[in-house]
């Protein structure tokens, strides 16, 4: 089933393809993102820029940590993507 592939491929150690054009990172790519990037992210009045934010997943991690994220995307598809997983 599509729900069981999902939860075995967010394991995977590999990008994951979300549209013809793109790949959302592996997880681990995105933990060591947030891990780099924490000092900047709890600071007061923190702003990220999700260049390429695909899904939207790792803007809304950056947002998460209580700045303002912003995601920009190359294609309407995939910033209608992200809009409807932010939702």
């Amino acid at each position: 089933s599509d729900s069981l592939r999902s939860k075995r491929d967010a394991s995977r150690a590999a990008p994951l393809p979300i549209s013809d054009a793109a790949t959302i990172s592996a997880p681990h790519m995105h933990a060591r993102c947030l891990e780099l990037l924490l000092p900047q992210l709890v600071r007061p009045n923190a702003r990220s820029l999700d260049v390429g934010s695909g899904s939207g997943y790792l803007t809304v991690a950056f947002a998460l940590f209580g700045g303002t994220a912003y995601g920009i995307e190359h294609t309407q598809a995939l910033t209608d993507l992200a809009k409807t997983n932010v939702k």
